[in-house]
């Protein structure tokens, strides 16, 4: 790890950034206090993809649904309360 002053980092900005970006750690002082540590940037691995939950509920449930939906039983209650 590199340690530099901050002056000196403000003075040759360029050819540290050319430091870390070539995989170098960078430690940044002021009066003998580290301030900062620059590091390379990792890049973010890409995000998964989202499961095809249709596709996983027709191999659980390869006949279709095993009861009526919830719409239907609403509808089923609501005629019932007609009739009554």
């Amino acid at each position: 790890m590199k340690v530099v002053d901050v002056r000196d980092l403000q003075h040759h900005l360029g050819r540290y950034l050319d430091e870390v970006e070539a995989g170098g750690v960078l430690e940044v002082r002021r009066r003998k206090k580290v301030i900062a540590r620059l590091v390379p940037h990792a890049p973010e691995s890409p995000a998964e993809p989202w499961p095809d939950l249709l596709a996983r509920l027709d191999q659980l449930y390869p006949e279709g649904p095993v009861r009526e939906s919830v719409s239907e039983v609403l509808y089923g209650d609501r005629d019932r309360d007609e009739r009554t």
